[in-house]
C-alpha cells in the first residue's frame, strides 16, 4: 500500500546566521515548470499547526515555540519541496519564497532561481562576447550556475543599460530567439530545447497514469516556410531561408543583427520543426512516481492504442499534492518510437 509523504524545508540566512527548518508538512502544493518559461513557480499551503502562530508583524510569521521576535518565514528564504510515497521522495521544487499570503491557510508563493535576478540591474557593453560571457556577468554574485550545454555563440555590439536581470533573459528569448530556462539552480540559454541530455521514464497507460484522453494526434495546418530576417549595417535585409518554400506561404520572423549564420540556421531549423509538426502531442496525467522534470523523456506504453507508443519530450509540467493525492500533468511532444 502506498502512503503519501511530504517534506518542506526552509532555510533562512539572516546576516550570516543560517537557520534550517525541516519536516514542515503542507496541506497542499502546486508547482509549474516549462522549457518555454524561465520562472519555475510553486505554491505551498500551510494550515495552523504547533510550529506556526497567527501572530503577524512586519510581514513575518512568528513561531509559537520560539522566543518572542524570532521568525520562521521571510521573503527570499530558500525552499525545497520533497514529495513521494512511503520511503521514496524526490525534490519537486527548489527556489525561494517570493511572497507570503497571510490567510487561512497561509500560502508561500515561491519562484525558482530566476528569483535571484529580480533585484539585479545590469549595465554592460560588449563589442564582442559569447552568450556564456554575458550570462557570467549577469549572474555574478548569485548562486546561479551556468549549464555546460550553453553553445559557444559570439554576439556583437551589445549594450545593456540598467536593464533588470529578468529582462536580460527576456532579451535572449525575444531578440535572439533563444530557449531560456532553469533546471533548479542551473541556467540554460541556447538554440534548441533538446540540447541537454535527460533521463527517460516509462508510463504504462492505465497502470501508472490517471488520465490520457488529451494526448491526441495533430497535423500541421499549412505547409509554411519559416524565414529569419535581420538588417545588415548597410541597412540591407538579410534572410535565413528554408531550402524550399512551402506551398502555405512564408512566416518571417525578425531577429537581432550580429548573430552567426550557423546559430541562425539552427534556430530556424527548430522553428521549422515546430511549424511542420505532425504527430501525437498533448497532456497525460500521472502519479508522483516516476518523477518527471521538464526536458525529460517520457516513454509511453499503450496496449489499447499502440500508435501512441513511443518517446515524448516533456515540454512542461503542472503538479499538485494534497490530501486527495499527488499528480503530475505532463505536456508532451512526440519524439518517435526509437529515439534514444
Amino acid at each position: 500500500m502506498f502512503r503519501m509523504v511530504s517534506d518542506i524545508e526552509v532555510v533562512n540566512n539572516n546576516k550570516g546566521v543560517v537557520t534550517r527548518f525541516r519536516g514542515i508538512k503542507p496541506t497542499a502544493v502546486k508547482w509549474s515548470q516549462s522549457v518555454k518559461n524561465f520562472a519555475d513557480t510553486c505554491s505551498i499551503s500551510l494550515t495552523k499547526n504547533p510550529y506556526l502562530s497567527n501572530t503577524v508583524k512586519n510581514n513575518t510569521v512568528f513561531s509559537a515555540t520560539a522566543s518572542r521576535g524570532e521568525t520562521i518565514f521571510h521573503e527570499g528564504d530558500a525552499v525545497e519541496v520533497h514529495l513521494g510515497y512511503n520511503y521514496e521522495k524526490h525534490r519537486f521544487f527548489k527556489g525561494f519564497i517570493k511572497q507570503i499570503n497571510y490567510a487561512q491557510p497561509l500560502v508561500l508563493e515561491c519562484e525558482g532561481y530566476s528569483y535571484l535576478l529580480r533585484n539585479v540591474s545590469f549595465t554592460k557593453s560588449y563589442k564582442s562576447a559569447t552568450i556564456r560571457q554575458v550570462l557570467d556577468d549577469l549572474t555574478h554574485g548569485t548562486d546561479i550556475k551556468l549549464s555546460p550545454y550553453i553553445p559557444e555563440i559570439t554576439l556583437k555590439n551589445l549594450t545593456f543599460k540598467n536593464m533588470p536581470g529578468l529582462n536580460v533573459l527576456e532579451w535572449f528569448q525575444k531578440e535572439c530567439l533563444c530557449v531560456v530556462y532553469f533546471e533548479e539552480d542551473t541556467l540554460f540559454v541556447g538554440a534548441s530545447r533538446y540540447a541537454i541530455p535527460h533521463p527517460t521514464h516509462k508510463l504504462r497507460v492505465g497502470w501508472n497514469t490517471v488520465e490520457d484522453k488529451e494526448l491526441k494526434k495533430e497535423s500541421a495546418a499549412t505547409n509554411v516556410s519559416v524565414n529569419l530576417m535581420h538588417k545588415l549595417p548597410t541597412g540591407e535585409a538579410k534572410r535565413t531561408k528554408a531550402d524550399k518554400s512551402g506551398q502555405g506561404g512564408i512566416k518571417e520572423i525578425k531577429v537581432r543583427t550580429g548573430l552567426p549564420d550557423t546559430f541562425l540556421k539552427e534556430v530556424r531549423g527548430e522553428l521549422q520543426k515546430q511549424e511542420d509538426y505532425t504527430g501525437y502531442k498533448g497532456t497525460i496525467t500521472a502519479f508522483l512516481m516516476p518523477f518527471f522534470g521538464k526536458g525529460d523523456v517520457c516513454q509511453i506504453i499503450d496496449k489499447r492504442f499502440p500508435d501512441r507508443e513511443g518517446k515524448y519530450f516533456v515540454e512542461s509540467i503542472e503538479g499538485s499534492f494534497d490530501d486527495r493525492g499527488g499528480r503530475q500533468k505532463l505536456n508532451l511532444i512526440y519524439y518517435g518510437k526509437d529515439r534514444k
